[in-house]
């Protein structure tokens, strides 16, 4: 989602071919709907069972000494697992478990609607908590749109589209229930327009995160302000860190 709320918003450069012309546009890439949540003490909250990360996601920040330092590039990676069935655009049926959610969060952001809000409205109808949170989201469509010289209503020009890859993310409770979850992501994101090849100048490494919580028998982003509120940043990721690594980045690959 592209979403600047609650002046938590991260603005990133991205290139769009409109009309033959390549214009580079503020895309928020975080928000209220993307943001972390750790402890007060900057460990991660706890889990329980039912939503608990499996071992190959979760890791503590500060491992023992006779813990085997890897770095995310080295450790295995998280295995996700596929939507079993797509609504509205987007794909659903992931399960509820620790595994499910962060599999939901990378789907879910890599294939919302960057530049359709008529799309965008259908897919925030399916994946969202409350309707605020689909306002808010088709919102920051629009608005993205009008910083590009589009009408702040209307389809993607044609010849244009986008690609989304999450390459690792890191997953924290917020609350002791284990539910809902904040799920960071590091991504890169291509554009490509007919008659004008790759896109030469991506947007790579990019971080944003969002909230999850089961409702309605899935997975929904929520913007509450009870969790909103609470928002901490982790460290950066960096596929060759130890210190990533202990505090809970995961490389990804799809199931």
């Amino acid at each position: 989602m592209a979403a600047s709320y609650e002046g938590r918003a991260r603005r990133a450069r991205l290139r769009l071919a409109v009309l033959g012309v390549a214009v580079v546009a503020a895309l928020a890439a975080g928000g209220a709907v993307a943001v972390t949540m750790l402890d007060d003490d900057g460990g991660p909250s706890r889990t329980d069972s039912k939503t608990a990360p499996s071992p190959s996601i979760s890791a503590s920040p500060t491992p023992s000494a006779s813990t085997q330092w890897r770095t995310p590039a080295t450790a295995p990676r998280i295995s996700l697992v596929r939507p079993k069935s797509h609504e509205n655009g987007i794909g659903t049926g992931f399960p509820h478990n620790g595994l499910g959610v962060v599999s939901a969060a990378v789907s879910y952001w890599e294939d919302l609607d960057l530049l359709d809000d008529a799309i965008a409205r259908q897919q925030w109808t399916q994946i969202a908590a409350s309707p605020a949170t689909v306002d808010e989201g088709v919102s920051e469509v629009r608005k993205l749109r009008e910083g590009v010289g589009l009408p702040p209503s209307g389809g993607t020009p044609d010849g244009l589209s986008f690609s989304t890859n999450v390459n690792a993310l890191l997953v924290r409770s917020l609350d002791r229930t284990g539910d809902p979850v904040v799920v960071w992501m590091s991504y890169d994101r291509f554009a490509t327009s007919n008659g004008k090849g790759a896109d030469d100048n991506p947007l790579r490494n990019e971080t944003t995160n969002l909230i999850l919580t089961w409702q309605d028998g899935g997975w929904k982003v929520t913007t509450d302000p009870k969790y909103t509120a609470k928002v901490k940043g982790p460290s950066a990721y960096d596929p060759d860190s130890k210190y990533a690594w202990a505090e809970g980045w995961r490389q990804v690959t799809d199931g």
